[in-house]
């Protein structure tokens, strides 16, 4: 009889688990839609979007705040990602490393894209600004991991 509840709980816990990456892997793709969308779109500001709230489109569209938007989405896929990497216990700093890069290629194709639409144009300082969102979402993710690794370890 235990066995079988055992059993059973092993294959809850799947489910949960494999519902737990898809819904990863759907925000990790939407956050990469939006972020192709949002660079490719043919006016930068974001105030005209409808899905946007009123607060964040005042903040992005303010000129000062051009270029270090671009880090917003950014700090969000490299905490998504850097979760991941630490659900899946991969502490090594090859496989962070590996995913920083990922999110420079994302960033850089996202402004790559712009050079082709005749109302927009690349910013390297865009690029920088990606990149340094991806460092700070995978950065915090990794420390926070590290903590909670050393805990456990202690206790």
């Amino acid at each position: 009889m235990k066995s079988i509840n055992q059993e059973y709980i092993g294959m809850i816990k799947e489910l949960f688990i494999n519902k737990v990456k898809l819904l990863g892997l759907l925000l990790f793709v939407l956050g990469v839609f939006i972020i192709f969308y949002l660079s490719w779109k043919s006016n930068p500001n974001v105030g005209e979007l409808s899905f946007v709230p009123d607060w964040l489109a005042d903040w992005t569209d303010k000129e000062r705040n051009s270029r270090r938007r671009t880090a917003v989405p950014f700090i969000g896929l490299g905490i998504l990602l850097g979760a991941y990497l630490s659900y899946k216990k991969r502490i090594s700093l090859g496989s962070w490393f590996f995913v920083w890069i990922v999110l420079g290629i994302i960033v850089s194709v996202a402004e790559m894209g712009q050079y082709f639409l005749p109302s927009r144009s690349p910013d390297m300082k865009d690029v920088i600004w990606g990149v340094v969102g991806s460092s700070v979402g995978l950065g915090t993710t990794f420390l926070i991991s590290l903590f909670i690794r050393t805990i456990k370890n202690r206790f």
